[in-house]
C-alpha cells in the first residue's frame, strides 16, 4: 500500500485552518446528495421508494426515504452542525453519533467518531447505510 508522503516541512497550521466545520459540513451535504442520487438510480422502476435531501437551514439537512407515497411514511437521517461538531440523528431524533474534526498524521482533514478517524465517505456510510438498505420497520 502506497502512502501519501507528507513533506518534512508541512504547513499544518494552514491545513488545519482549511479543515473547518463549515467547509466539511458543506462537503458532507454535497456527498450525501450524490449518495442519494446513486441510491435512487438503483431503485427498480416498479418500486415507489423515493430518496431526497431536505435542507432546513445552513446548519441542518436531512436525507429522507419514502417507501410508499400513499402512507406518507418517511424515514430520515438528520445532519446537524453545531457546538463544534457534526451530529447525526435518526428519524426519532435520537443521536446516532457525533464527529469532531482533526488533521490526521498524513495531513488530511478527518472526522473523528468515538476516537476513530474517518473519511467523509466512511462517515456518510455510517449515517446512511441503514436508510438505504434496510426495509421499513
Amino acid at each position: 500500500m502506497i502512502e501519501d508522503k507528507v513533506p518534512e516541512q508541512f504547513d499544518w497550521v494552514h491545513a488545519r485552518s482549511e479543515c473547518s466545520l463549515g467547509k466539511v459540513f458543506k462537503e458532507l451535504e454535497q456527498g450525501v446528495r450524490e449518495d442519494i442520487d446513486i441510491a435512487q438510480s438503483l431503485v427498480p422502476v416498479r418500486y415507489q421508494t423515493k430518496f431526497d435531501v431536505v435542507k432546513a437551514v445552513n446548519t441542518r439537512f436531512s436525507a429522507t426515504r419514502a417507501d410508499d407515497p400513499m402512507t406518507a411514511f418517511t424515514r430520515s437521517v438528520d445532519f446537524v452542525c453545531s457546538k463544534g461538531q457534526i451530529t447525526v440523528y435518526d428519524d426519532k431524533d435520537a443521536e446516532m453519533f457525533a464527529a469532531i474534526l482533526t488533521l490526521s498524521n498524513d495531513g488530511k482533514c478527518r472526522l473523528v467518531v468515538d476516537g476513530k478517524e474517518l473519511t467523509q465517505w466512511q462517515f456518510r456510510r455510517m449515517a446512511l447505510e441503514k436508510l438505504f438498505f434496510s426495509s421499513s420497520e
